[in-house]
């Protein structure tokens, strides 16, 4: 038996990863899948519903919101059960709630019923959004842990592809009810699964240090094929006996980081990404005349973001998160603004339509794995979920303003001696919209490392 100052986890990370290892993170990466589904199930069933139920655009604005709420409120008071209690419960909550707000959308006879469905929807996607993630990271070789982090994140756009075809193979047969029925049934699923394979994180074992902490880790070392310890190591100076993670992230040393940096960096970055990402595909269909152009695009941005994902991923462990981190945030800002002066032009568009979507999710690599490392082990949950509901803020706006922008008219401009009605152009608001991306990465910039490596 190891001794006490052996930590598994550095025989865990330095060696070659084995078949339990890349199991944990490809079960990660399916529950992301189901996410990138349900985020968009409404979406996908919006046009059939307001017919069925005979919406307003204002009734189902206010259902597509209750997602984004869910997901913020996810985030918020998941993150911190997963520093406080484990990885592994706050998971398997996630999925129960994922297959129960799904189920419930999928019965919903009115607005009150459908909202509730996705709000509980919404919960389990923001929890799930850092917990998962971080049990990657936490499973995978320093050789492959920006690589893993890279993988589910890039299964959120898979699910959205799945999503999309799905629709089409049951709206007609099942009506709407059977895009929910079938990411009900996606989540439950995937819940014995995980409730069988999914180990607990060994950081939270051996750093929170839970009643029987000792024999989990040990549980976990023998599937891991890792030599057992007779002890568990010293626990880290700020995680003492009563201490909890909300009290531990609010000291001075956390607080600074966390609000100061990270809360500004990643509400900017959102704030550029979903107004491309929302305004793209309307923008593309009314300036070529056609929906199905719009559709083609939005696709086009889904498939390079599968692709950009992975790569950044890859290439965060070999040229480091910090550079890869500015790389993709000036790239997406440079995007956004060539985006707006080739709108019109279908071939140009879709030769830029994956990139943007390279460096939409390849940023969000850069960015979730600069939040992570800034952070404690014990910690790092409840960072990324703080700094996730932040950067929902910043979703919310980014499109609102954007919206503004391209309605903006500026009647009765006095040059002395004339008067001129000016009217924002497309390129001009996406120049303007690609500045908060290249804030966010001099904000970034600023963020600590606690974590070895590049």
């Amino acid at each position: 038996m190891a001794g006490p100052f052996a930590d598994p986890r550095d025989v865990l990370r330095h060696r070659a990863m084995n078949l339990q290892q890349y199991g944990v993170v490809t079960l990660c990466v399916l529950i992301n899948m189901v996410d990138g589904y349900d985020i968009l199930a409404l979406a996908q069933a919006g046009s059939a519903l307001s017919r069925d139920w005979g919406l307003s655009n204002a009734e189902l604005g206010t259902l597509l919101s209750m997602n984004l709420v869910g997901m913020a409120a996810g985030a918020l008071g998941v993150s911190p059960v997963a520093d406080q209690y484990g990885r592994r419960p706050a998971m398997l909550i996630c999925l129960i709630l994922m297959s129960v707000g799904m189920a419930v959308s999928a019965v919903s006879t009115g607005f009150l019923t459908m909202a509730i469905g996705r709000l509980i929807t919404g919960i389990g996607i923001g929890g799930m959004t850092s917990t998962a993630g971080t049990l990657a990271l936490e499973y995978a070789s320093y050789k492959r842990r920006e690589f893993a982090t890279s993988a589910v994140a890039s299964a959120y756009p898979v699910g959205t592809i799945i999503g999309a075809m799905v629709a089409v193979a049951v709206l007609d047969t099942y009506g709407w009810r059977g895009i929910f029925w079938f990411g009900a049934g996606l989540s439950a699923v995937l819940l014995p699964i995980a409730w069988v394979w999914l180990p607990e994180s060994l950081d939270f074992l051996l750093t929170r240090q839970p009643k029987g902490a000792l024999d989990t880790t040990n549980t976990v070392l023998r599937r891991m094929n890792v030599p057992e310890i007779s002890e568990l190591p010293p626990r880290p100076e700020d995680s003492g006996e009563g201490s909890t993670a909300l009290k531990e992230i609010a000291q001075p040393v956390h607080r600074k980081e966390l609000i100061g940096k990270l809360f500004l960096a990643h509400a900017l970055n959102m704030f550029a990404w979903y107004y491309i990402i929302n305004w793209g595909p309307p923008l593309v269909a009314e300036a070529s005349g056609s929906d199905e152009l719009g559709a083609r695009y939005s696709a086009w941005v889904s498939y390079g973001g599968i692709v950009g994902g992975l790569t950044a991923g890859y290439l965060c462990g070999t040229f480091g998160v910090k550079r890869m981190m500015w790389a993709t945030m000036v790239s997406l800002a440079v995007l956004i603004a060539l985006f707006g002066q080739f709108v019109g032009n279908t071939a140009v568009l879709m030769v830029i339509a994956p990139l943007i979507g390279a460096a939409l999710f390849g940023s969000a690599v850069a960015n979730w794995l600069t939040i992570a490392y800034a952070f404690p082990p014990h910690l790092r949950a409840t960072g990324l979920g703080f700094a996730t509901t932040a950067g929902r803020v910043g979703s919310i706006f980014g499109p609102i303003v954007g919206g503004a922008l391209l309605g903006t008219r500026t009647d009765d401009l006095s040059l002395g001696f004339a008067t001129l009605d000016v009217t924002l152009s497309v390129g001009t608001v996406c120049l303007i919209m690609g500045v908060p991306a290249i804030l966010s990465a001099l904000t970034f910039n600023r963020a600590r490392r606690l974590e070895p490596g590049r």
